[in-house]
């Protein structure tokens, strides 16, 4: 029998429909997103979610919590397109090559600054543990993907390690232009999507990294087809 979540009452005495647990992460997200983490408190989180600050305690002992919970599903759903791009096949080139392609688009769509979120994390490296291992493995994955590619003689000899730290980071860099177009209206901002710009990065780091470099337009089709714009 399946159990039924019960939400606590609200503190405007209406009850929660859903689970509680997964509004406030909602409500958080956006609140991080609108005013910075540093910025939101768990008043304005219960406020906002409509819950007794107590409900929100319930759940959550305090702010950091809730973003450990919510960056470690961000790094879950990197860390399981990877295994569907293992277990899809294919060159060391194209999974890589799909890899960075779908980080770039999730880093575009994430909901706040990654920068901030490394700066709580290290300061906090025991409650962020979590965080940090994700990040190693995916880390790990590109370099491995790298090394298979310079094995099989698609990519040019390059350091795996630094040169997956590089692309990574990349990646991040981009979500900081794509957020700052976006929050400041700068010019030109609205003319670019997340599904463009992945597509874009993706394709400026295979053609730094491919020993033929006409094999971007393969790389990218096979991409497209796998990974259709969603």
């Amino acid at each position: 029998m399946r159990r039924r979540h019960v939400g606590r009452p609200r503190a405007d005495g209406s009850r929660n429909e859903g689970h509680p647990r997964d509004e406030i992460i909602a409500v958080a997200s956006r609140l991080f997103s609108e005013h910075g983490v540093a910025r939101t408190t768990m008043s304005e989180i219960a406020r906002r979610s409509g819950l007794r600050q107590s409900s929100v305690y319930y759940h959550f002992k305090d702010r950091d919590q809730i973003l450990v919970e919510i960056v470690s599903v961000a790094n879950r759903v990197i860390l399981e397109h990877l295994e569907r791009v293992t277990a899809d096949g294919g060159s060391a080139a194209e999974r890589l090559y799909r890899l960075l392609r779908f980080d770039a688009r999730q880093m575009c769509r994430f909901a706040f600054d990654i920068n901030e979120i490394y700066r709580l994390g290290a300061l906090q490296d025991e409650r962020f543990a979590d965080f940090w291992n994700e990040r190693q493995e995916l880390n790990d994955a590109v370099a491995a993907l790298i090394a298979e590619g310079i094995a099989d003689g698609a990519l040019r000899e390059v350091d795996p390690t630094l040169t997956a730290l590089v692309l990574l980071s990349n990646d991040e860099g981009t979500q900081n232009w794509f957020r700052s177009m976006g929050e400041f209206g700068q010019v030109g901002g609205d003319h670019y999507d997340p599904e463009d710009i992945a597509t874009f990065v993706a394709d400026l780091a295979l053609a730094g990294l491919l020993r033929d470099r006409d094999q971007v337009d393969h790389l990218r089709a096979r991409a497209l087809e796998l990974d259709p714009r969603d």
